[in-house]
């Protein structure tokens, strides 16, 4: 899968995770960087700054 995929697979099952632990903590669990996590996060939110 790719990073993107993982993403989205644990924020489906559970977004609450996603409040309750460290996003560090998040992103070397789905085996990415702290940036490539806040990456995917800016695009799901579509934000653009």
């Amino acid at each position: 899968m790719t990073s993107a995929e993982r993403y989205y697979q644990l924020l489906s099952f559970n977004a609450d995770l996603f409040n309750q632990v460290h996003l560090q903590y998040l992103a070397s669990m789905l085996g990415m960087t702290p940036e490539t996590l806040s990456r995917l996060r800016k695009k799901a939110t579509g934000k653009t700054s």
